[in-house]
């Protein structure tokens, strides 16, 4: 198995190219084919097995690089195969990876790693044989065609396509671990395009030469490897991270990078740095608008306007399901943080004050419903069956959590001036760290979960064999486990509970009677400093928990659903709201409220707001 820190000493050591061919490879591409339609046959172990060792020969096998190129292809296609079939024991997981899933993460890693470290070697050799095609341009026109001409432009471009695409399955391999990107895998995208804009290759369209399915020239596949970063998507739910996986190559087509800006974008990529896509602020290393960077630039616009027609003819269709409140999330995020930034920026001038905030649905309306649950709150006992709650809002825990601990900030940036007014609809919160727990060693926490997870059905080779536990995780390969862990950087961090667009309840101290909150929406999450940062959007600090159905006498369900009514606020500009569990209503909804025994009739008058956690409506009573 390939680790990080082996593949990323194979890149910067200036080893021979090519070796002798060794005698166990084949280089027959019907061969090949042949083992690669046999390789499913087999156990998974077997299957890594010998894809590392096809992949480890081929690299160094004395061939031409067009014929290694066709069988990469061949080889390329049974390790997808199989990657599909080891992401499935951990791409569902709602929590963080246990040690097990983390076991298979590294193996596709390794297997990613073993296909860029192939194709690297082809790219070196094709540029020196270019430098060396050029350096003889001085040779007459007629004895040039005598020449046997062993590199091409189309031979670079496609193992330069197939390494920028590896390096995008690895960038979701992190995201789905939560994890920050290895700086180093970003230093070597940005290289390789630059390279790419250099030979003259980007704009080549490799799709006639091997078979594409995310994007047809390197210009394109950069353009996705940088909407992936600027999406923030490490901030979202690991469905959502799998569908944008899915949905990149739509939106990339709408993505414009050019070298010379053609609006006032302050998106920016420094091709000679280890840095993903970057706003520029006044804290940027470098000025990207002088010439002697290296620079492209990305316009956005056009993706937003093409995000919100999808989006709007979803609605027309009636078709407001995931792919909807994924478009409608993007589209928020990108205007906020890109195109129209509110910089919420921590500022020393600004008031400190520490909170904790509540998230999830049915926790906050248990906390703003004074710890009731929602049959408590509506007296349900009393209701027919047809509008009993199909679900109550106790939470489980809620004796045992308070909520996570933050650090508000009143204050925020406002093109370069300070704005402390308290009443501004976009603010700041740090979230504060979690009391220090003993750290346990990768090899502990390896054995510990050895004795607390599924058993032996957890390990690759207990799955394809009848072993008892203790021969498939015997002291040595639990070891192994935590080498990897140690080697590889290989941990997963939990799902972020704040993330974008995710709704939470910020409690303040209570300074009177009356409690101190305000409900408010995740607008972006800053991941990778030490004291994360979330910039979010106030919708309400006047909040009313209640029971809410539908009125209207249609098929749909007349049962009741936790909601709040939020209050209209002249400093705020927001009008009376009612804010429910998505996909329950419609614009235009007679609806019914109850708290106790008491019920008014509302319409929804229109939607203001909605993701696949709630919808909010401008509402009026009746």
């Amino acid at each position: 198995m390939v680790n990080l820190s082996t593949f990323q000493q194979y890149l910067t050591t200036n080893a021979p190219l090519s070796q002798p061919l060794p005698k166990s490879f084949n280089s027959d591409e019907q061969h090949l084919r042949k083992w690669a339609a046999l390789l499913p046959l087999q156990t998974e172990t077997q299957q890594i097995e010998q894809l590392e060792q096809v992949l480890t020969e081929l690299r160094t096998a004395n061939i031409d690089d067009r014929q290694r190129l066709t069988l990469f292809n061949i080889v390329l296609d049974a390790a997808n195969q199989l990657i599909a079939l080891l992401r499935q024991h951990y791409i569902y997981e709602t929590q963080a990876f246990n040690a097990y899933q983390l076991d298979y993460v590294a193996q596709v890693k390794s297997l990613y790693y073993l296909m860029i470290m192939g194709y690297d070697g082809v790219i070196k050799r094709e540029i020196i044989l270019l430098a060396d095609n050029e350096s003889q341009s001085a040779i007459n026109l007629w004895q040039r065609y005598f020449i046997n001409d062993k590199s091409s432009p189309i031979t670079l471009a496609i193992a330069t396509y197939q390494t920028l695409l590896m390096y995008q399955k690895l960038l979701f391999e992190e995201a789905l671990c939560y994890q920050k990107p290895t700086a180093s895998l970003w230093s070597n995208i940005n290289q390789l395009y630059y390279m790419a804009c250099q030979q003259r290759t980007v704009n080549i369209d490799v799709s006639a030469y091997i078979p594409t399915h995310c994007a047809d020239t390197i210009h394109q596949l950069y353009a996705q490897l940088c909407l992936h970063s600027l999406l923030n998507v490490r901030a979202m739910r690991r469905a959502n991270i799998l569908m944008v996986q899915r949905l990149l190559l739509e939106w990339s087509e709408h993505l414009i990078i050019t070298v010379e800006p053609q609006t006032e974008t302050k998106v920016f990529v420094n091709l000679n740095s280890d840095s993903a896509p970057t706003y520029l602020t006044a804290h940027c290393a470098i000025n990207p608008y002088d010439a002697h960077h290296d620079c492209v630039f990305i316009e956005l616009a056009p993706l937003v306007a093409h995000l919100k027609s999808r989006r709007d003819t979803l609605i027309e269709e009636g078709r407001e399901g995931a792919e909807y409140c994924l478009l409608n999330t993007v589209a928020m995020t990108l205007s906020y943080r890109y195109i129209q930034p509110r910089l919420t920026l921590a500022i020393k001038q600004s008031a400190k004050q520490e909170a904790h905030v509540i998230t999830g649905f049915n926790d906050i309306h248990y906390r703003v419903s004074n710890e009731q649950s929602l049959s408590s709150l509506i007296v349900a006992k009393v209701l027919p069956d047809y509008q009993q709650p199909r679900y109550d809002t106790l939470p489980k825990k809620h004796a045992n959590d308070k909520g996570l601990a933050v650090e508000t900030f009143d204050g925020r940036f406002n093109d370069g001036a300070v704005n402390n007014d308290d009443f501004s609809i976009f603010r700041t919160l740090r979230l504060l760290p979690k009391p220090k727990e003993p750290v346990a060693t990768a090899e502990h926490m390896a054995c510990k979960n050895v004795h607390s997870f599924f058993g032996p059905e957890a390990s690759i080779k207990s799955r394809e064999t009848n072993d008892t536990l203790e021969k498939d995780y015997s002291p040595k390969a639990i070891k192994d486990i935590a080498r990897i862990a140690n080697n590889d950087v290989l941990t997963s961090m939990e799902p972020p509970s704040l993330r974008i667009m995710s709704l939470f309840l910020l409690c303040r101290p209570h300074q009177s009677a009356s409690p101190d909150w305000s409900i408010g929406v995740v607008r972006w999450r800053e991941m990778d400093s030490e004291k994360p940062e979330i910039d979010w959007q106030v919708l309400g600090h006047q909040l009313i928990a209640c029971g809410i159905r539908l009125h209207n006498r249609d098929n749909r369900s007349r049962h009741f659903v936790p909601a709040f009514v939020v209050g209209s606020d002249e400093q705020l500009q927001t009008v009376c709201s009612l804010i429910v569990p998505t996909s329950h209503f419609q614009d235009g909804d007679k609806v019914m409220m109850r708290i106790d025994s008491k019920q008014k009739t509302l319409r929804l008058v229109r939607r203001l707001m909605m993701n696949d956690e709630f919808s909010q409506y401008e509402v009026v009573q009746l």
